[in-house]
C-alpha cells in the first residue's frame, strides 16, 4: 500500500520523472504490478515519449483489467494524440466499469464534440453534473456545447460556475451574442479588473468599440495588425521538401481522427495535438517554431503592448494540420486558447485568381453582430513554405482557391498554462 501510495504523491506533485524510476522499480520486483504499470505508462505521456506510453496503454487494456482508471488513464491520452475512435471506446468501457468515474464521462463529452454531436455530449456531461455539480470543468465543457449549439442563454448559466478565466471570456461572448449591452460592459470590467489579459476579451473588446463607437480600454494588443509577422522557411537550413514529405508520412500512419470543424468547407482538421507525437519530423517542426517565436518577440519588442510584456512565462505548443481542397475556405474566427497563433504552410493551391488561398486578417468574425459598421480588414499573400505568426486575438480567414491542388496547413497555438 506504501508504494501505490508513493505512486499517487509523485503523479499529484507532476514529478513524472521521478514516477518513471519508481514504477521501473516496482516492475522489477512484480512485473503483473499493474498500477505501477499505469503510472509508467502516465509518465512516459508527460515527459513527451508517446510511443513508449502507447506501448504501455495498449497492453494494458488488452489485459482486460476491471480496474476502471487504467481505462480513463488510456482514453486520456488517445484524445490528446487524436485517436478518437479508441478513446471513446476506453472511455466507455471505463464508465461500463465505474458509472461515477467523472473523467470518462467528462471525456466521453469531450470526444463527441468533437465529433459535432454536442447534443449528445451534453447529455455525458449532465450525467458527470449530477455526481459532482461543483465540477468546474465540466461546467465549462458543457458551456462550450450549449456555445456550438448557439444556446447562449444555457452556455452563460454553465460558464457563470466556472471560474476559469477562459469560462468567464466565453460567457463574456455569449453575452454580446445575446445583445445584452449594458450585462456585457459591466463583464468586461470585472474581467479586465480582476483576471491576467486575454485575447478572446480583447477580441470582444475592439469588435465592441467600432460597434458601438466607444474606446478600446482593454490591455492586450491594440494594434494586432502591427503585430502580424511571416517568413519564408525555406530560407532556413533545416526546412525543406524532404521535411514536409516526412511530416506528412508521420501523420497519415500516426491514426489521427478527423475533428468536426463547422467553419471549415471542403476540408478537414486533425483531431489532438500532433506535437505529441514523438517523432524526429515533427520535433523538427517544433523547434523551427520555437525559433521563430523567438525571432517574433525580438522584433516587436519595442511595441508597449500586454502581447509581449505579458508573454507567458509556461506555455505548451497546440498544433493541428488542416486540409483544404478545391473550393476549401475557413471563416473567420480567433483562437480563443491561444496566446500567439500561427501556421506553416506545407502545400499551397496555385493562384488562378489573386488572392486564391491566402490569409485574410479582420477585427470582425464569428458572427459577431456588426450593426452595418465597418471593420479593417488585410489580405496577406501567402506561398508554400511561409510561416505566419500573430496575435490569437486577431480573426483570420481562408481565402476560397479553385485549383485542384490541396492548400495544407500546420496550424499552432501558444497555450499559456498561467494566465487561468
Amino acid at each position: 500500500m506504501k508504494k501505490e501510495q508513493d505512486l499517487q504523491t509523485l503523479f499529484a506533485q507532476g514529478n513524472y520523472e521521478k514516477l518513471k524510476v519508481e514504477a521501473d522499480r516496482l516492475l522489477k520486483i512484480n512485473a503483473s504490478n499493474y498500477d505501477a504499470m499505469n503510472a509508467l505508462a502516465v509518465a512516459y505521456k508527460n515527459l513527451g515519449n508517446t510511443n513508449k506510453a502507447r506501448e504501455i496503454f495498449e497492453k494494458l487494456i488488452n489485459l482486460d483489467l476491471k480496474k476502471d482508471f487504467v481505462y480513463s488513464n488510456a482514453g486520456n491520452f488517445f484524445l490528446n494524440i487524436g485517436n478518437v475512435d479508441q478513446a471513446l471506446k476506453c472511455h466507455h468501457h471505463a464508465v461500463k466499469l465505474n458509472p461515477k468515474n467523472v473523467n470518462s464521462l467528462d471525456s466521453i463529452g469531450l470526444a463527441l464534440s468533437n465529433m459535432g454531436k454536442d447534443l449528445e455530449a451534453i447529455e455525458f456531461y449532465k450525467k458527470s453534473l449530477k455526481i459532482n455539480n461543483s465540477n468546474e470543468y465540466s461546467h465549462h465543457n458543457i458551456g462550450n456545447s450549449y456555445r456550438n449549439l448557439e444556446k447562449y442563454k444555457e452556455a452563460s448559466t454553465h460558464y457563470e460556475l466556472s471560474t476559469r478565466n477562459l469560462s468567464k471570456c466565453q460567457q463574456l461572448e455569449c453575452i454580446y451574442h445575446l445583445n445584452d449591452i449594458e450585462g456585457f460592459y459591466t463583464k468586461l470590467d470585472i474581467q479586465s479588473k480582476n483576471y491576467h489579459p486575454h485575447p478572446l476579451a480583447a477580441t470582444l473588446s475592439a469588435h465592441a468599440s467600432i460597434r458601438f463607437e466607444k474606446e478600446d480600454n482593454y490591455s492586450f494588443c491594440n494594434n494586432p495588425f502591427d503585430f502580424i509577422y511571416s517568413s519564408n522557411l525555406f530560407e532556413l537550413e533545416d526546412f525543406d521538401e524532404t521535411l514536409i514529405k516526412n511530416v506528412f508520412e508521420v501523420f497519415n500512419k500516426s491514426k489521427i481522427n478527423k475533428k468536426k470543424q463547422s467553419l471549415l468547407k471542403n476540408g478537414y482538421q486533425s483531431s489532438g495535438n500532433i506535437f505529441l507525437i514523438n517523432e524526429e519530423p515533427i520535433k523538427k517542426i517544433e523547434k523551427i517554431i520555437t525559433n521563430q517565436i523567438e525571432i517574433y518577440k525580438r522584433k516587436l519588442s519595442h511595441f508597449n503592448s500586454t502581447l509581449i510584456s505579458k508573454w507567458p512565462k509556461d506555455y505548451n505548443l497546440y498544433g493541428w494540420l488542416i486540409v483544404m481542397n478545391k473550393g476549401g475556405r475557413l471563416t473567420g474566427h480567433m483562437h480563443k486558447e491561444g496566446w500567439l497563433s500561427g501556421a506553416i504552410y506545407l502545400e499551397m493551391p496555385d493562384k488562378t485568381e489573386t488572392n486564391d488561398g491566402d490569409i485574410a486578417f479582420s477585427l470582425h468574425g464569428s458572427n459577431y453582430p456588426s450593426d452595418g459598421k465597418s471593420f479593417r480588414e488585410e489580405i496577406l499573400e501567402i506561398n508554400k513554405g511561409d510561416i505566419v505568426l500573430f496575435p490569437s486575438s486577431l480573426f483570420h480567414a481562408t481565402i476560397p482557391f479553385s485549383s485542384e491542388q490541396k492548400r495544407i496547413t500546420f496550424a499552432f497555438d501558444i497555450i499559456p498554462n498561467d494566465i487561468d
